[in-house]
């Protein structure tokens, strides 16, 4: 309340005769605990709140009293609680900005011309600067909707929801069940040119079906629907119905089953996708359902389910809490409590209610901003890969929304607002003091700079013992942890089939042999030159037959302490050529074979100070490394699976190479020394961590951003 009842300007005022228009409703509402009227235009689709005492006012309003009448008759309601003549003049210019009463004086021509045009400027601005989503009105659905009103019944009632809810718990089942089958390079599948294609024909459907979920809750509940279009989303034309008719509604659960009811039937179509999907065998029709079950899930789960963005899930929330125009309420918030605690102005009304609803405003306007900047860089990203001009532009349009736009507002608000230039020097204090210390942060306070990657524990090539020639494993002469010199037998395999080959191959050579002695006694010269040919390949043959079983006997390369990998009960078992069987450590440093990003590489090789390895196993303990060799170029194959993702790494494998662990990402080996390993951690899983210059924080983000850029542009 002000300090004064009265008001130097009451006289332009007192013998206004207001009403409100007759396009106009009112209705109450209760929002957490108290009672509030939402005036309804339905000339406009617009909603205006009051409280209680504005209501006071309002409700008096009937074109035969004048304001003076209306302010005495309000003061005897409301007692101490009356509402002082200045407060009175500014409702009635907050109810005639939005143009929901009328006096008994002439309407302004002149004034109305200026608002339309006021407000076509407003609509044409609004595309520019929101070139993401524009839309575009087309019908009038509410005389259809009239007429399949009854639909709306069938649709909404307790035992559809069981049924709805028993439907969706059997397609989240069948979804974890074939989770890899649906996960299997996905990636791959779509981008794929006809599924991108399939995607654009199935994604208007689907939302054409959601819009009508939320037509048919606003019916369901006695509201209108006026307007239905089609916006294009990132140039995907969408069709939407206007719902706002909603707001309406007394009941909060009608107005959030109204919000939900988009992304219920969604989560219906995804399941009935889930459905066909499963029951199907591979060809169009699975597509399809595969494609609506990505479009159907993604969509809800990025966008009209998270509440962080103004879409469904935003009213579900708004309407679950009781806090009408959650989002704009809580930047005013923001700016309240900079507005209180910064710059000391006490006497500024807060945008919340109660402390609790403060809480929620300050909470979910710092969720939301964050998340805004994600999912709008992301699709920046996305189209300035696809179509470079344009992506850029709307990259320039979109920064100035999220961050430019709202700066300049408040650096006109600081300069112009007149409360604030009674405090001129604590503002410029506070706010010089805010943007040093920002700038600093970002860009003068150097902060640790490391880099992380996972290894594991490795040994040089000629330590490692594989099996020469296929065989039975017969005889394990080593125990592990035993010393070893080098030409001690370890394994000892057996192979019949070697036995055999080399019967043959000596019988070759003996016949080989003679048939050559025949001719050079019957002097045929020539033909004794080309039967010695074959008996030096025969010679080969056998030699190479005998080098295979040699093989058999698998024997220390160099002296140390065998590591076996083999089961011990591995007799007997089938050993194909090329197994690592185990390995033979010696005395020197044994290494870490460590993969690290294409991102990371750089710092590593150009500003490095120092390396630290920490066992998985003893994640306390740290031990001192040096870099000792790296592969030169970039490769694919990681050196152990628990590297990957699915082995606890940090590199999702490509699931198109099921033989070895390939990463999508091209990563770089790198090879630490570190002295007195235990020989029980060889290939055990390890984090490397390289040390480098301290550097601000701003100049990381810059380059991230540049990394990013060029690696989704391919430049």
């Amino acid at each position: 309340m002000s300090v004064s009842l009265f008001s130097e300007s009451w006289y332009r005022v007192a013998n206004l005769k207001p009403k409100l228009r007759s396009h106009v409703e009112i209705n109450r509402h209760v929002y957490r605990g108290d009672v509030w009227y939402v005036i309804q235009d339905d000339a406009t689709g617009r909603f205006h709140r009051f409280n209680d005492e504005a209501y006071s006012l309002i409700g008096l309003m009937n074109g035969q009293r004048s304001l003076e009448d209306i302010w005495h008759c309000a003061g005897e309601q409301l007692g101490d609680d009356m509402p002082s003549q200045d407060e009175v003049i500014k409702l009635l210019s907050q109810l005639h900005r939005v143009d929901v009463i009328q006096t008994d004086m002439p309407p302004d021509v002149l004034e109305l011309n200026e608002r339309r045009e006021k407000a076509r400027k407003t609509k044409f601005w609004s595309v520019i600067k929101s070139p993401l989503a524009v839309k575009f009105p087309l019908l009038d659905p509410e005389a259809f909707l009239n007429r399949t009103a009854g639909f709306s019944k069938w649709i909404y009632n307790p035992v559809m929801a069981v049924i709805w809810l028993v439907f969706i718990l059997w397609a989240l089942s069948q979804a974890a069940y074939h989770w890899p089958q649906l996960t299997e390079n996905l990636a791959d599948r779509i981008l794929a040119t006809e599924n991108l294609f399939l995607i654009w024909l199935i994604y208007p459907i689907v939302k054409l079906v959601h819009e009508f979920g939320h037509a048919y809750a606003v019916k369901r509940w006695g509201g209108e629907v006026h307007e239905m279009g089609v916006m294009f989303l990132i140039f995907m034309p969408v069709p939407y119905v206007d719902a706002s008719s909603s707001a309406s509604f007394r009941n909060k659960h009608q107005r959030m089953l109204v919000a939900a009811a988009g992304i219920m039937v969604e989560a219906l179509i995804a399941a009935i996708a889930m459905w066909v999907w499963v029951n199907t065998e591979p060809g169009i029709l699975r597509s399809v359902a595969f494609n609506t079950l990505l479009i159907a899930g993604v969509s809800t789960l990025l966008f009209n389910g998270n509440p962080l963005l103004r879409f469904d899930a935003y009213y579900v929330l708004s309407d679950a809490l009781e806090i009408p125009n959650l989002g704009a309420r809580s930047n005013k918030q923001i700016a309240y409590l900079c507005n209180r605690f910064l710059f000391g102005l006490t006497d500024e009304p807060s945008a919340a209610y109660s402390s609790a609803e403060a809480k929620w405003m300050v909470l979910y306007s710092i969720t939301s901003f964050l998340y805004r900047i994600f999912i709008t860089f992301s699709i920046i990203i996305f189209v300035v890969s696809k179509l470079f001009f344009i992506g850029i532009i709307l990259a320039i349009l979109s920064i100035y929304n999220m961050f430019g736009k709202p700066l300049l507002n408040i650096v006109r608000y600081l300069i112009m607002d007149r409360k604030l230039r009674q405090k001129r020097t604590r503002v410029w204090t506070v706010t010089s003091t805010i943007s040093l210390a920002v700038l600093a942060f970002l860009f003068v306070i150097p902060y640790p700079k490391m880099t992380v990657a996972h290894g594991v524990f490795w040994v040089p090539d000629d330590a490692q013992i594989h099996a020469i020639s296929t065989g039975f494993l017969t005889q394990i002469n080593v125990a592990s942890g035993q010393n070893v010199r080098p030409g001690d037998i370890l394994f000892v395999s057996e192979n019949d089939e070697l036995n055999t080959r080399i019967k043959q191959a000596d019988a070759r050579l003996e016949e080989m042999m003679a048939r050559h002695s025949i001719a050079v006694a019957d002097n045929r010269l020539s033909e004794a030159s080309i039967i010695l040919q074959e008996v030096n390949h025969a010679r080969a043959q056998l030699d190479k037959v005998l080098e295979e079983k040699r093989g058999l006997s698998v024997t220390s390369p160099i002296q140390g302490v065998f590591q076996m990998i083999v089961p011990v009960d591995s007799e007997n078992r089938m050993i194909p050529r090329g197994t690592l069987l185990g390995y033979v450590l010696g005395s020197r440093d044994y290494r870490v074979r460590v993969a690290v990003s294409q991102d990371n590489i750089e710092a590593i090789r150009n500003d490095l100070n120092a390396v630290k390895v920490r066992v998985a196993e003893d994640i306390d303990n740290e031990m001192h490394a040096l870099i000792v060799d790296q592969v030169p170029s970039a490769q694919k194959l990681l050196p152990s699976p628990a590297l990957s993702v699915s082995g606890g790494g940090q590199f999702a494998l490509d699931p198109g190479n099921q033989e070895q662990p390939e990463s999508f990402e091209t990563v770089f080996l790198l090879d630490l020394i570190l002295e007195n390993l235990p020989i029980q951690k060889i290939g055990e899983r390890v984090y490397a961590r390289f040390e480098h210059s301290p550097e601000p924080v701003g100049y990381r983000l810059y380059r991230n951003m540049r990394r990013l850029l060029l690696r989704k542009l391919d430049f």
